[in-house]
Order: C-alpha cells, then structure tokens, then sequence
C-alpha cells in the first residue's frame, strides 16, 4: 500500500489547525466534561463552501470542510463528543471520519458551528 502521510504533512500543502477533543466523565454521581486543545497539521480543503439552512426561526449559514491529518479524528463516541476544530477563527464539528490509516492519514467532514 502505499503510505502518503509525507504529502499529508508537506509545508507546500499543509496548515495547522487546533482540535479541541471533549470527554466526559463521572465523579460523585455527576457527568462532567473536560476539553483538551490539540494542534495537528495537515490538509484542509472545501467539501461545500456554503450551506443555508432555512429553519423557522431564521437562515443559518453553515458550510463543510475536509480536514486530511496523520492524527486520528473523532466523531461521538462513549469517551467524548465530536471533536471540535478551529481553523481561521472558525469552529468546525467533526460530522464524519474517514479511517484512511492504511495508507498513513485519516479525513474529517467538519461542519461550521455559527452561522453568520
């Protein structure tokens, strides 16, 4: 197989971003939550630019981007919610991950979490 995890990291294509990863807890019988910043560098690139959302109370503007890393990202599972990724002021919530670790990276689907 062929591993393209150096394309993944390469300064010419790549970018940081901040993962904020959430998990939860218990401790005397309450649910408590932690969040942890992570910094990754990889790709990141459009999957739809701008989404409106017509709801009934108002427009909502989202879009989705791919996010390409050699770092494992995560939807909702039992340790936490989706990670939450920040990229040029922006937050994006992980909706879907592709496990690409065969060939030395993994994709996520984030989704922006405010509209304008």
């Amino acid at each position: 197989m062929i591993n393209v995890s150096e394309v993944i990291t390469d300064p010419d294509f790549a970018q940081q971003f901040q993962v904020f990863r959430k998990s939860g807890e218990w401790s005397k019988g309450r649910s408590g939550s932690s969040e942890v910043p992570i910094i990754m560098t990889g790709i990141v690139t459009v999957a739809d630019a701008k989404t409106l959302e017509q709801l009934p109370e108002g427009d909502r503007v989202t879009g989705l981007m791919c996010f390409y890393s050699t770092q494992e990202l995560h939807t909702t599972r039992e340790e936490g919610t989706s990670d939450q990724i920040e990229w040029r002021g922006e937050r994006y919530r992980v909706k879907q991950v592709f496990p690409y670790g065969d060939y030395g990276y993994f994709k996520a689907v984030g989704q922006r979490m405010e509209g304008d």
